[in-house]
């Protein structure tokens, strides 16, 4: 395969999204692609083999495509992105959508095969010496009409009565790598894939587990005394949790004096209960609403004071922010609010491929862009400004190159 080489040029012929064709090329650089050839799903393959749909879905993601209908267009004139996966050009949205209605449950477990075998390879958060730190939450997606498969009502947020299906996903926020995903109809509560995704977590971090440097965070959806005592029982594993039941932490305030209590923020202040049976630290959180009310939490944590203070705890808690910015950009950015297709296990194998790039995409900025202009330019900067910026392709004997006129200015990309 042909390398790429990136310089300077005021030379005007074939072009290429410098950011799609990096990506790819670092994607065959680690043989991120190679996995996806196992995928089996019964299609014809007369131009394109199904894994090579797989990849143009990869592709129309990177590029910030918000819906199938948008690879023609987006995808279209890469030819040089198409040639470093070969093939000659992308193959059409009709071929997209045909292969995302014939998914079925065995493909959504060979993705996740897939999925697991490339995160235990590459990833960044498995590696790490120091605590890893996971969240857990689940989010939900709005299906437009009355067909989708599966979909039914449940909690979402400002969409009251709406239909649709909710995301359950565990995240490691320090080094943007999506660890686990999950698709249910949308009247599943968050705890009921809490199982599924601890056991997912739990397969990753190994060492980290042993070591007592895996940390979960979870929100209160998870934080029934069922699942805090579920979380204790495991060997190693740190967690913090918000409790589930607000009533119960407002009766237990009653016999808190309001004196007792150590300021966190302007207007939050914490105070250390006694411990549960098992040594699990509770911290009753009050908080200032913004017309003078005062609502309380618990937070249920099994790591200790001289590690985290009680109002250490609290911040730390809310640091699970990370996941919940991930939802918003997998939906603005990646597209993923808007659904590609009417069929469950479409919809579920889209969302695979999104956590799967995204995870490309992680790599490609932590170990290329390290130590360049773009180090610090966000996925959406980069999803969608970025790879709009065009190179001129040059191809010779010695290989690819891509030159880019001399006043692109990176920095406003």
């Amino acid at each position: 395969m042909d390398r790429i080489t990136v310089s300077n040029s005021d030379c005007n012929q074939e072009t290429t999204s410098a950011w799609l064709a990096s990506v790819l090329q670092f994607g065959l650089d680690i043989n991120f692609f190679a996995p996806f050839k196992a995928f089996s799903l019964k299609m014809k393959e007369v131009r394109y083999y199904v894994y090579q749909k797989l990849l143009t879905i990869i592709a129309s993601i990177a590029m910030g495509c918000e819906s199938t209908k948008d690879i023609n267009e987006v995808l279209g004139p890469e030819k040089l992105a198409a040639n470093l996966l070969g093939m000659e050009r992308f193959p059409d949205q009709s071929q997209i959508n045909t292969l995302l209605t014939r998914t079925g449950e065995e493909n959504i477990k060979q993705l996740q095969s897939i999925h697991n075998e490339l995160f235990g390879k590459h990833s960044l958060s498995t590696a790490s010496h120091n605590d890893v730190i996971v969240d857990v939450d689940m989010s939900g997606l709005i299906a437009g009409g009355k067909t989708y498969e599966f979909a039914d009502k449940g909690y979402f947020p400002r969409k009251r009565g709406k239909t649709g299906y909710q995301i359950s996903a565990a995240f490691a926020g320090q080094y943007s790598e999506a660890i686990a995903l999950y698709l249910d109809p949308g009247n599943t509560h968050c705890q009921n894939r809490l199982e599924d995704l601890l056991e997912s977590v739990l397969s990753k971090y190994p060492d980290q587990l042993r070591q007592g440097k895996l940390i979960i965070r979870a929100g209160s959806g998870y934080g029934a005394l069922k699942n805090i005592e579920k979380l204790a029982n495991i060997k190693g594993l740190k967690f913090a949790v918000k409790g589930y039941s607000t009533t119960q932490a407002s009766k237990i305030a009653e016999t808190v004096p309001f004196g007792s209590y150590t300021q966190a923020d302007e207007a939050t202040w914490v105070y250390e209960l006694p411990p549960l049976e098992n040594g699990v630290r509770r911290i009753l959180v009050q908080i200032l609403g913004t017309k003078g009310e005062l609502t309380y939490t618990i937070l249920y944590t099994n790591m200790s004071r001289e590690k985290l203070s009680t109002v250490e705890a609290f911040h730390f808690y809310n640091g699970r922010q990370t996941i919940e910015a991930f939802f918003k950009m997998a939906k603005d950015t990646y597209g993923i609010k808007n659904l590609r297709t009417r069929k469950f296990y479409g919809i579920y194998t889209f969302l695979w491929m999104v956590f799967m790039t995204h995870n490309l995409i992680t790599w490609f900025k932590a170990i290329k862009l390290h130590g360049t202009e773009l180090e610090d330019v966000g996925v959406k900067t980069l999803v969608k400004k970025c790879s709009r910026i065009t190179g001129f392709v040059e191809r010779t004997i010695m290989g690819i190159k891509v030159s880019f006129h001399p006043l692109v200015n990176w920095q406003n990309c």
